[in-house]
């Protein structure tokens, strides 16, 4: 049979058990430190008081030995011995042993065999040891009497020892014990409950965290739902930059969740302009072939078939953008897409080989290409050559006829190659700027196609720059044309070329402007 799993517990009570198990190890090492200075205060007091009696005795020992009278009969030990009486009354055990460790003389409770028994070669220092008397512990001090006589020689006369019982040391030990253990206890307590409340204030912002990723989670799974965000307390500490963080992680969820809907809906609606003309076409098809006698117009049949194959190709074209960029997100290469970079490329032979191509679908718009020095990098020359179509293509878009198209090649002293498009057409808003890399966007907001182009094209010459390892950035103003700048590392000049092309094109056919992304 299978056990039940227990429930985990929350984070709140780990903190509260982690604070307690530390307040208990912190309450446990204070009442040892506590109660072991205590001991040793108190025993030290109880050393003190017997050795300060013993000396006392000692000293008036002294002074019987030197008052003592004259006489021919030797001077016992016990006889200048002082009255025990006042010492017994502080509540001490007084012993007085001779040389041989016999009690000669003790107080009124005091036992009749030593306290402590005599060291065959006595110490001239005080001996304190603690020993058991009538089942209670007692410590005692043995103080040697020594005296010296007329030419300094010193002689060991007796001992005085003197005892206390420990019960009062150990009564009031007990008493702090207790005290501690309840204090302790009251303490532990009230630290529990603080520690369970401040866990739970302390973690109430992670509760909110959560609560509001379990509504986006209940969502619909659009960029709309992701609207909730979480109030960042001014506290600026790991709570509040979480929640900031938090924040900025549902910011950048929610731009890439209404970038993909804006995506989707673009993509549908340049998909869904030419499989509407396509639908149109064979439904006129179908009419002229179908319940009628009369042959098929030739002239109908071959501008339907036209217009199929046009938007086909429309739709095609888009396709394949749209795959380039899908394997651009899936990571094939270091930027997405599969790449040559081999062998060395001439930057200035593409760029005038782009302005050649380019000029087919001129409308009276003038190209230059301005290459002073011939410049070679490690890449791809089909991207890059399809990169330049892509600007060059939207520089013709959006310049009137006669005006200028100027592409530049140069390489800066750090090495990195720089490819300039500038066009003299209506400039580009401030406000467009950050999102004309974005797929499917349009300065203008239109999403008709009188324009041309798919709203992909500045989306892959982005990609194809990546891919190189370099960048593609664009300046513009209103009414002052727009220069996209391509930085390339890895540049090396390999000789001069003084070069400067102007490429026209009167009129190019309506198929080829069409044709072209």
């Amino acid at each position: 049979m299978r056990r039940p799993r227990l429930p985990r517990a929350t984070t709140r009570l780990r903190l509260t058990a982690w604070y307690a198990a530390l307040l208990v190890l912190i309450l446990l090492a204070l009442g040892v430190s506590v109660d072991t200075l205590a001991r040793n205060r108190l025993l030290d007091d109880v050393d003190n008081r017997i050795a300060g009696t013993a000396e006392d005795i000692g000293a008036a020992v002294e002074k019987n030995l030197v008052n003592w009278p004259f006489t021919t009969q030797p001077v016992k030990f016990e006889d200048i011995v002082p009255p025990l009486g006042s010492f017994a009354s502080r509540g001490l055990l007084v012993q007085i042993a001779d040389p041989t460790g016999v009690i000669v003389r003790g107080s009124e409770y005091a036992p009749t065999t030593p306290l402590i028994a005599e060291d065959p070669q006595p110490s001239d220092a005080p001996q304190f040891t603690t020993t058991d008397w009538a089942g209670d512990e007692l410590r005692a001090v043995h103080f040697p009497v020594i005296v010296s006589d007329a030419i300094g020689r010193r002689w060991y006369i007796g001992a005085i020892i003197v005892g206390e019982r420990l019960t009062t040391m150990h009564e009031t030990l007990a008493s702090l014990r207790q005290v501690l253990l309840v204090t302790s206890a009251a303490g532990l307590a009230l630290a529990l409950a603080g520690g369970w409340v401040l866990a739970g204030r302390a973690l109430r912002p992670v509760d909110a965290v959560t609560a509001t990723a379990a509504r986006i989670a209940a969502g619909d799974g659009t960029a709309t739902s992701m609207s909730a965000r979480l109030p960042v307390p001014p506290t600026n500490d790991e709570l509040a930059r979480l929640s900031s963080t938090f924040n900025a992680m549902l910011d950048r969820l929610q731009a890439s969740f209404r970038g993909q809907e804006r995506f989707v809906a673009d993509a549908s609606h340049e998909l869904r302009t030419p499989l509407t003309a396509i639908r149109g076409n064979v439904d006129v098809l179908i009419r002229q072939t179908r319940g009628q006698t009369a042959s098929p117009n030739p002239a109908d049949l071959s501008a339907a078939l036209l217009d199929i194959r046009r938007e086909s190709d429309r739709m095609r074209r888009l396709l394949d953008d749209l795959l380039l960029l899908a394997r651009t997100d899936g990571g094939a290469s270091p930027a997405g897409m599969t790449i040559s970079r081999d062998a060395w490329i001439r930057l200035d032979e593409i760029a005038a080989d782009a302005a050649r191509s380019a000029g087919a679908i001129t409308a009276g718009q003038i190209l230059e290409v301005e290459a002073p020095r011939a410049i070679a990098i490690h890449g791809d020359a089909d991207r890059l050559h399809q990169l330049l179509m892509i600007l060059l293509d939207n520089a013709i878009r959006h310049t009137p006829a006669g005006g200028r198209i100027r592409v530049a090649v140069a390489a800066t002293p750090e090495g990195v190659a720089r490819i300039a498009v500038r066009d003299e057409g209506e400039g580009i808003d401030a406000e467009h700027l950050p999102h004309i890399f974005e797929r499917f966007y349009r300065a203008d907001g239109a999403r008709g196609r009188s324009s041309g182009g798919t709203g992909l094209g500045l989306a892959i010459a982005r990609a194809i720059c990546d891919a190189h390892d370099g960048a593609l950035s664009v300046t513009s103003a209103p009414g002052q044309g727009s220069t996209f700048v391509i930085d390339l590392p890895g540049a090396k000049v390999v000789g001069e070329r003084s070069e400067r092309t102007p490429e026209r094109d009167q009129e190019a056919p309506r198929q080829v402007r069409e044709a072209t992304a």
